[in-house]
C-alpha cells in the first residue's frame, strides 16, 4: 500500500512539472537564442513525456528511465534557480525538483517497479547497489548518460555546425553505454517463488540460483562476525544471511565457470522489513520466526 501511495504521489508530481519546474526553466531560457531555447524546450517536453510514460508503465526499464530523468529535473531546476534568482516561483520549482528526485530514488518505488515484472506467484525485492558504485561511479555515469543525450543537440542549436553533429553521435554512444550500466543495477533482486528463494544478481553470480525451501535453515539479518560467503557486491547497510542445511553449488561471476559449494551467504536487500515479512509469509524460517 505504501508503495502505491508513493507512486501515485510521484505521478501527480511529475504531471505538475510543466507548471512548476518547467515554468522556472522557461524563465531561465528567456535570455538565450531562439534556436537554443526551442531545442532545450522541446527536449524538456520529450523527456517529461518519457518520464510520465515510465511512471504509468512500471517495469525495470521504466525504473531505469525514471532514475535517470528525475535527478535531471533537480539539476535543471538548480541551474534555472541560479540564473533567475530568488523568489517564490524559484522555491516552488526547487521543491518540486527535490521531491521528484527523492521519490524516484525511493526503495518503495524501486520495489514496486521491479515486482511489476514478476510472474505468477513470484515476489521480487531489490538488492542494494554496491557502495563503491554509489560513492564513485554512479554520479559520473548518470551525468555522462544524461549529458550525452543533451550536449550534441544543444551545441547544434547554438550554431556549432561541425562540433554539434560530432558530439551528438559520440554523446549518444556514451549515453547508451551509460543506460546499460545503470539498468544493470535495476536488475539485481531476490525472488520469492513457490519452490523457495532465487538470488538474481549478475554482478556476483554467473546465473540466477534457486535455494529450495527444504534446504533453507534460516534467512534474516546477519549476526556480527558472520562467516557466510559475501554475495553483496560490496553493498553497505544491514546484511542478510541465508543459512542452508546443506551446501549448494554456486557459480560466482568472473570465476571462469568454476563452481563452489556454499552453506551460507550474505545479501543486501533495500527493504529488510519487507524481505522478512515475505519470508514468513512463504514459510521460510527467519531468526525470530
Amino acid at each position: 500500500m505504501a508503495g502505491k501511495i508513493w507512486i501515485g504521489a510521484l505521478r501527480a508530481l511529475w504531471a505538475s512539472l510543466p507548471w512548476s519546474a518547467g515554468w522556472l526553466l522557461g524563465e531561465a531560457l528567456e535570455g538565450v537564442s531562439g534556436a537554443f531555447a526551442t531545442t532545450a524546450g522541446a527536449g524538456a517536453w520529450a523527456l517529461w513525456a518519457v518520464g510520465l510514460t515510465a511512471l504509468l508503465v512500471p517495469h525495470t526499464v521504466s525504473l531505469t528511465a525514471l532514475r535517470i530523468l528525475a535527478p535531471g529535473v533537480l539539476a535543471a531546476t538548480c541551474w534555472a534557480a541560479a540564473v533567475t534568482g530568488a523568489g517564490a516561483a524559484v522555491a516552488l520549482g526547487l521543491a518540486c525538483g527535490v521531491a521528484t528526485a527523492i521519490g524516484a530514488l525511493s526503495p518503495l518505488v524501486g520495489d514496486r517497479f521491479i515486482d511489476a515484472t514478476s510472474y505468477g506467484h513470484e515476489r521480487r525485492l531489490a538488492l542494494r547497489a554496491p557502495a563503491a558504485v554509489l560513492v564513485g561511479a554512479l554520479a559520473p555515469t548518470w551525468a555522462l548518460t544524461l549529458g550525452g543525450m543533451a550536449a550534441g543537440p544543444l551545441l547544434w542549436a547554438a550554431g556549432h555546425w561541425v562540433l554539434g553533429p560530432l558530439v551528438t553521435v559520440a554523446g549518444w554512444l556514451i549515453a547508451v553505454a551509460g543506460m546499460r550500466a545503470l539498468h544493470g543495477l535495476a536488475r539485481r533482486w531476490l525472488v520469492y517463488v513457490p519452490a523457495g528463494l532465487v538470488l538474481h544478481d549478475r554482478l556476483v553470480l554467473a546465473e540466477p540460483t534457486l535455494f529450495r525451501r527444504p534446504v533453507i535453515a534460516a534467512f534474516g539479518p546477519a549476526p556480527a562476525g558472520s562467516g557466510a560467503r559475501d554475495f553483496t557486491a560490496g553493498a553497505g547497510g544491514l546484511l542478510f544471511e541465508l543459512r542452508l542445511s546443506e551446501p549448494v553449488s554456486l557459480t560466482p561471476a568472473r570465476s571462469g565457470g568454476a563452481s563452489e559449494k556454499v552453506a551460507a551467504l550474505l545479501v543486501a536487500p533495500t527493504r529488510p522489513a519487507a524481505v522478512v515479512a515475505e519470508a514468513r509469509k512463504r514459510r521460510i524460517p527467519t531468526p525470530a520466526g
